[in-house]
């Protein structure tokens, strides 16, 4: 029962979150990113410093967090959040909750295919952020949907720089 009170509540925070939003996009060189992913689809530490290159970043840049389930919170890698981690109204409550709060990213990557309000809810929480997402997810947050297989972490990374490229905000 407090589980789908909490999941509610989560719910109506991101409509009012998504319904608020006035956003200011970025025009220049891409400075930092944020790729949030669920449960293990392959995207590792490779696949970050893969990114970090084509993208002429340094990796420290690219904040890879992963939601996952399964997994007892204390078993989670530092990189990794649960449930447990998110509080009412989908409020983060890990240790670097402050550290992402006072994070202005240029770039948000949702690499999920479904719908996940807890981490939606923190992509609305960053209105000046370019958001590029799966086809399947909440398409009323990103700016750009990208549609590869689930799972082809290759196929979308050449997608999302082929895009970024277009639009002139990676090199």
């Amino acid at each position: 029962m407090i589980g789908a009170l909490k999941q509610r509540s989560v719910l109506k925070q991101l409509r009012k979150a998504i319904g608020q939003q006035k956003r200011e996009l970025p025009t220049g060189q891409l400075q930092s990113v944020l790729l949030l992913s669920q449960n293990g689809l392959t995207v590792n530490a490779q696949a970050v410093a893969s990114l970090a290159k084509k993208l002429q970043l340094p990796v420290a840049d690219i904040w890879f967090r992963e939601f996952t389930t399964g997994i007892k919170p204390e078993e989670l890698g530092p990189e990794q959040w649960c449930k447990k981690h998110f509080g009412w109204q989908g409020k983060l409550l890990t240790d670097d909750a402050a550290a992402f709060q006072a994070k202005d990213f240029d770039l948000i990557v949702a690499y999920y295919w479904s719908e996940n309000p807890l981490l939606d809810n923190l992509i609305a929480s960053k209105p000046n952020a370019f958001r590029v997402g799966t086809a399947g997810g909440n398409e009323a947050l990103y700016d750009l949907i990208i549609d590869t297989p689930k799972g082809d972490w290759a196929a979308f990374e050449n997608e999302l720089i082929k895009y970024l490229t277009i639009l002139k905000l990676c090199p």
